[in-house]
């Protein structure tokens, strides 16, 4: 079952979402909310699965809220303006429902997440269990074990300059190559060991053994420049007293 949100300043269509989604045994509205303002909190302290968000709202619109997510849930739009659908596409939405809409397009969109959020946890499940299974000892530095294209790629943490959030997906960004995999930062930041690794933006973590110049918002990292983000400027600070 998915854990769902609704954010629109529409009460008919909270009304409509609530009552589709009561006829569909893997969705479960936990909260709504008339304000993207109001949803930031819920957000932070709770887990969502999948967000119904409106765009056309007071004080934050539905877009704008969505690219200050730090690996936003998955995203189906709930608009009557049908010019902001490629925008939304850009920002990794899954589908856009274009109000007023059937409970049989309702239906298909929401099918569609399912199948997302299945794919999303067998993902998380096996980064799991690879860190589980991360490789040390004292003569061979620490390695972990990374799904991507049908492979399983064992790679070195050394080798590791900088990690990228992709949407749904990650970048591992290494000397000679990119690895994708599909996963989330945040479950980097937790696994990778804290003493090596540095979150320094909602969409980067960076190997601190690499990083070669600090200046201002940014750093350098084999010839790449990489923004610091304003939370988490206290990290650099840490690093450099």
């Amino acid at each position: 079952m998915m854990n769902c949100i609704i954010i629109d300043d529409e009460p008919l269509a909270h009304k409509v979402i609530k009552n589709y989604s009561e006829n569909l045994s893997f969705l479960n509205i936990v909260a709504t909310f008339h304000t993207a303002v109001d949803a930031i909190g819920f957000l932070n302290d709770n887990t969502i699965d999948l967000i119904f968000l409106d765009i056309n709202m007071p004080k934050l619109k539905g877009l704008d809220f969505l690219r200050i997510l730090d690996n936003p849930p998955i995203i189906i739009i709930t608009t009557a303006y049908q010019e902001f659908a490629l925008e939304g596409y850009e920002l990794d939405v899954l589908d856009y429902l274009l109000k007023p809409f059937s409970f049989e397009r309702f239906v298909k969109s929401t099918n569609k997440a399912l199948q997302r959020y299945k794919v999303m946890n067998a993902a998380q499940k096996s980064h799991n269990d690879s860190a589980e299974n991360t490789v040390t000892n004292k003569s061979s530095p620490e390695t972990i074990f990374i799904k991507s294209d049908k492979k399983t790629h064992q790679i070195r943490l050394d080798k590791i300059l900088y990690l990228e959030s992709y949407g749904s997906y990650v970048k591992i960004h290494l000397e000679n190559e990119v690895i994708v995999t599909l996963d989330r930062l945040k479950n980097f930041e937790t696994s990778l060991p804290k003493a090596y690794f540095l979150r320094i933006h909602k969409s980067y973590i960076v190997s601190i053994a690499n990083i070669q110049t600090i200046e201002g918002n940014r750093l350098l990292i084999s010839q790449t420049y990489i923004p610091i983000g304003s939370v988490y400027k206290h990290n650099i600070n840490r690093i450099i007293k």
